[in-house]
């Protein structure tokens, strides 16, 4: 009886050790890239003249946003082509300034492009609603570690607009990317 529970006890720690090991394999190989960029929304675009029936929707591009991907996978220990999978865990747009707020917006659409990958619908985010500064998008689960792989990326933003806004607004956009990787040996 003895040896039943002993070996029990045993096999309960080696259990234990490995499951232990894999989580911290785990942490080890995934980490997060922050990036953002400001996105400068022309007054004159904004011009809608009734509002709950012809709503003005109009698509803009980002300004490049370098991935810096080779230094950032460097710095974590793993390589491109030890990268599983690549998805945004939050995609958040804001606006400051005095007075300043999202009022303008009925709702935004954005998709995620890099050359020779074409594009990819990442985040929505319909129903903003009034006196905000700061809106989480809806994120899309989708893997974009081929756009993170290359150099730049930008992002195409369909906004809908409900108001007229008698300034540019610069919308800032703030990305994480959750990346999924294996350690360099």
């Amino acid at each position: 009886m003895k040896k039943i529970i002993s070996f029990s006890f045993l096999i309960a720690l080696l259990v234990f050790g490995v499951s232990c090991k894999k989580e911290e394999a785990a942490k080890l190989t995934e980490f997060d890239i922050n990036y953002s960029t400001n996105l400068t929304i022309p007054s004159a675009s904004m011009t809608v003249s009734n509002p709950s029936l012809t709503p003005t929707t109009v698509e803009f591009t980002s300004p490049n946003v370098p991935t810096q991907q080779a230094a950032k996978f460097s710095a974590e220990g793993t390589a491109k082509n030890l990268i599983d999978q690549i998805k945004m865990t939050k995609f958040n747009i804001s606006v400051s300034g005095a007075g300043a707020n999202l009022d303008f917006l009925k709702s935004l659409t954005l998709y995620i492009k890099a050359s020779g990958v074409g594009e990819q619908m990442v985040a929505s985010k319909t129903n903003i609603p009034s006196g905000v500064t700061a809106v989480a998008m809806d994120l899309q689960d989708v893997n974009i570690k081929d756009y993170i792989f290359q150099d730049n990326i930008q992002f195409r933003v369909v906004a809908t607009f409900d108001a007229t806004a008698a300034t540019d607004q610069v919308l800032k956009m703030d990305e994480t990317v959750h990346v999924k990787a294996t350690l360099i040996k």
